[in-house]
């Protein structure tokens, strides 16, 4: 007996179908309304590079860039956002960042900070910095808890209360209480309460 060996029938790629279009074929196509209409893409804007924008925001009239000296005619000075910070019955009015706790000062020698509040902690609930707060760029107020031992809760009206995520910033809306350490504090937030020299 003999076994022929097997083999499979090789299958045939269909081969693509090419259609030629003659100009009038394309002209009958148009008259129906049958093309595709044409989008050119133009090509994407170059970047300007950091000299050139520094060099055009210069230029701009009373809006010395880079450390120059303000000018007479320069632009009216920007205010500060500002808020008071209600921490028990105290009231302390803040317009930059800011560390709050039993001793913030000495977790923080170097400084770099507007405001170092320190608290009475006779619980000893407090960390030595157990907030730290600050305004963002359109003016809101945020704290974020700062690593503290016990945390810092968010009561807002209308909300379950929330712990705060550590090195987390929550903003802060009027209204709100942030419970931390044996301690409140609310925010009323003020806008201008301090002037800013002009940019420069």
């Amino acid at each position: 007996m003999r076994i022929w060996p097997f083999r499979r029938r090789g299958r045939r790629t269909p081969e693509p179908v090419v259609e030629r279009v003659t100009e009038a074929d394309l002209a009958r196509m148009a008259e129906r309304g049958e093309l595709a209409r044409a989008v050119v893409t133009p090509p994407p804007a170059p970047r300007a590079s950091a000299d050139r924008v520094r060099a055009t925001v210069a230029q701009l009239p009373g809006r010395p860039f880079g450390g120059a000296a303000a000018g007479r005619d320069a632009g009216p000075a920007r205010q500060r956002a500002g808020a008071v910070l209600v921490l028990d019955d105290r009231r302390v009015t803040v317009t930059g960042s800011g560390l709050i706790g039993r001793d913030p000062a000495s977790a923080h020698p170097d400084g770099g900070h507007d405001h170092v509040i320190a608290l009475e902690d006779p619980e000893r609930l407090l960390s030595r910095t157990h907030l730290e707060f600050g305004f963002g760029a359109e003016g809101s107020f945020w704290v974020l808890d700062a690593g503290s031992a016990n945390g810092a809760e968010l009561r807002r009206p209308g909300y379950p209360a929330t712990m705060l995520v550590p090195a987390q910033r929550t903003v802060v809306r009027p209204g709100d209480t942030v419970v931390f350490g044996g301690h409140t504090l609310r925010a009323e937030p003020v806008v201008g309460l301090e002037d800013e020299a002009p940019l420069g």
